[in-house]
């Protein structure tokens, strides 16, 4: 986090995407590097990591809370398609996983 502040962003993504791949079902770094993103202003990124962090092998509860962060991120910076196309996929999700 630290690195997002006094240092380079770019590099800040890089430590996190280490630490993911290292330890990729821990939701707290997903969430973390995720308000990073969102802070430095960089939506498209954000938007990335919910996408990739809705893949994984979740609890339903874990998928409620990154479906609801995704559609947030949607109706604040995207338009109703993408609103639709995460509907869908948590739509999907819950028919794969139920």
């Amino acid at each position: 986090l630290l690195e997002y502040k006094s240092g380079s962003a770019a590099r800040a993504a890089s430590i996190f995407e280490g630490v993911l791949a290292s330890y990729p079902k821990r939701l707290d770094l997903w969430t973390v590097y995720l308000d990073a993103e969102l802070k430095a202003t960089h939506v498209e990124t954000a938007r990335q990591i919910l996408h990739r962090a809705v893949t994984l092998k979740l609890r339903a509860r874990q998928a409620k809370g990154l479906f609801k962060r995704l559609l947030d991120l949607e109706r604040e910076h995207g338009d109703e398609a993408s609103i639709a196309k995460v509907k869908d996929m948590a739509r999907a999700w819950v028919e794969e996983n139920t």
